[in-house]
């Protein structure tokens, strides 16, 4: 028999290290759905819990100067996150209590008296900067600003730092702001450039960062001239994006991780060198790069199709590396194969695929078709505890990363927007095609399900592709552009409508594009999963979705989640889900 879903939610994770001030300890969050702050022996000896929130913690930065921790915690998903501090000893305390209020933490200061992040305390649309002192908890407002405001980095005098504006998934803009003048100088950039990590480096003189500053189609690790925002290469992968990178603390070691394709290869060495792959790593994603104070070792999360994340260490002295920890998972557990077809105008369509261990059924297995969120993100070689559920009673998986999704360079991921939105469906329905088309797999039960923007995708292909798809599950989709951006988060609205168009400029597109008017034409009975506490997605889609469904008789069943953001972390949501999944599509499939 297969396993129970319940057993699939009790697979954790480890994530996020960082090293005490003395290089013994390694801190880093840990558990199932919430996971929590832990700390533990630098060979993973002593392991021991530092927090028992009900909810999921966020992010976790130590100070520099000693071993202060802060963290973020929100309420229920809302991503309205709070700040915790703990300082010699547990419990912890709440930095901030503004439970309306996103804060988004940026840096600590070199001394470890301060801190500095965005929030939109004044006005939910927009983002400033405060710097808050730690010792008297009072906050002071360094830049009122407009739009989605992050904080990078300090300089080693504390007196400016960096500060980036999201305007759009494309389109970030970086600037340097003086603490003193409270004045922002933005870095001069050719046209739309993306910045990621960016960060000064030791002696103040310059930032080093990611960007594809000057037109390069794939981020790139470049040293920023903070006046003039020219970017020069220090470590430029072909045809792959670096997504992260860290300096060993003497300066002579480099880390990065590159994406191959949705593998993401670690590479450490001398830092101006031909760095080679970490070996021995399971093949898969590896992140949260932190060296150790004595820059002889490197901390980081590695995990693959069939590994859940852990922690591992790589040594200087040998280049080796060895698993810390490893989150248990008893089940059996299949890996995913990197497979390709032709899209609309021939685009390359990548995806991950992989088959059910189970004998083949006379007529093929039947498969299931996932879609990720975004539309600016990739599905990759991690680990997916709901598609090894889906494989373990007899479902085929395909994850594809239609156009639109990152890891391809800019020109890729652009090639979806506004009007060219309806594009992603013609590489939806050749990745039918090709999955029909292979041994094993009955072309006529094949079902579709996706999350967020994948969600669209899911009620878009059964709108305006009904024929192709048996059965079909959303997770907080989106039904009408026109309503998403009315009443998603204030702060989100320019931010996505530059991705999706403008209402009153668009209109005609969103009327081809939404499901919502095209819903006569469904077939395939739906599952529809939302929470009702989504800033991103508001439930209304999933409403208004289903309840026009509903009115025309067609089979749809929607599950209501409270106190659940855009997403289903907790335990109990999680149990739900994966049981709702398994008989809808066991019923339908």
């Amino acid at each position: 028999m297969p396993p129970s879903t319940a057993s699939w939610v009790d697979i954790g994770a480890a994530t996020s290290p960082v090293f005490s001030k003395d290089g013994a300890r390694i801190f880093h969050l840990r558990g199932a759905g919430l996971p929590q702050v832990w700390v533990m022996q630098r060979d993973g000896s002593a392991a021991r819990a530092l927090s028992a929130h009900d909810e999921k913690v966020a992010f976790l930065r130590r100070a520099p100067t000693d071993d202060r921790l802060i963290w973020g915690i929100d309420a229920g998903g809302d991503e309205r996150q709070q700040f915790w501090v703990m300082e010699d000893a547990p419990p912890p305390r709440a930095l901030t209590d503004a439970p309306a209020v996103i804060h988004d933490f940026g840096a600590w200061s070199p001394d470890g008296a301060r801190i500095a992040y965005a929030a939109n305390d004044r006005d939910e649309r927009h983002f400033d900067v405060l710097v808050m002192d730690l010792a008297t908890g009072v906050a002071r407002r360094v830049l009122q600003a407009t739009g989605q405001r992050a904080v990078g980095s300090w300089n080693p005098k504390a007196d400016q730092v960096t500060v980036i504006e999201d305007h759009s998934s494309g389109d970030q803009r970086l600037g340097i702001l003086d603490l003193a003048s409270f004045v922002l100088d933005e870095l001069p950039r050719p046209g739309p450039t993306r910045y990621a990590s960016v960060r000064w480096t030791t002696d103040g003189s310059s930032l080093m960062g990611l960007t594809d500053h000057g037109g390069a189609d794939f981020m790139r690790l470049c040293r920023i001239d903070p006046e003039t925002g020219h970017a020069t290469p220090v470590y430029a992968p072909a045809h792959r994006d670096v997504e992260a990178w860290a300096l060993s603390p003497d300066g002579t070691l480099l880390a990065t991780i590159e994406n191959d394709r949705g593998y993401g290869v670690l590479r450490a060495g001398v830092a101006g060198t031909e760095r080679e792959p970490v070996a021995g790593l399971p093949r898969g994603v590896t992140a949260d790069l932190a060296w150790a104070p004595d820059s002889l070792s490197l901390a980081f999360t590695a995990q693959s199709p069939t590994t859940p994340p852990g922690l591992w260490l790589w040594h200087a002295a040998t280049h080796a590396a060895a698993c810390l920890f490893q989150p248990p998972a008893a089940e059996t557990l299949i890996d995913f194969d990197l497979v390709a077809w032709p899209g609309l105008g021939g685009m390359n369509i990548q995806a991950w695929f992989a088959r059910p261990a189970t004998l083949v059924p006379a007529e093929g297995h039947p498969a299931v078709v996932w879609v990720h969120g975004g539309p600016a993100s990739q599905t990759r070689a991690n680990f997916r505890a709901d598609m090894q559920l889906l494989l373990s009673q007899g479902y085929a998986v395909l994850m594809p990363n239609i156009r639109g999704s990152t890891g391809y360079g800019r020109a890729a991921m652009e090639s979806d927007d506004v009007a060219k939105r309806p594009d992603c469906l013609a590489d939806l329905a050749a990745g039918h095609a090709w999955l029909a088309a292979q041994p094993g797999i009955d072309p006529a039960r094949i079902g579709i399900m996706g999350q967020s923007y994948g969600g669209w995708v899911v009620l878009a292909a059964i709108t305006l592709q009904p024929k192709l798809w048996r059965a079909a599950i959303d997770y907080y989709g989106i039904a009408d552009f026109v309503t998403l951006l009315e009443h998603t988060g204030p702060w989100r609205r320019d931010h996505r409508a530059r991705e999706y168009g403008f209402p009153g400029t668009d209109d005609a597109l969103f009327q081809k594009i939404s499901p919502i008017h095209h819903v006569d034409r469904v077939t395939a009975p739906l599952l529809v999963l939302h929470g009702d506490r989504d800033p991103r997605v508001p439930m209304e889609e999933s409403d208004q979705f289903s309840r026009a469904l509903e009115q025309r008789q067609k089979k749809v069943r929607y599950e209501k989640f409270t106190y659940a953001g855009h997403g289903f972390i907790r335990p109990d949501h999680r149990r739900r889900v994966y049981a709702a999944l398994v008989e809808h599509f066991g019923k339908y499939l």
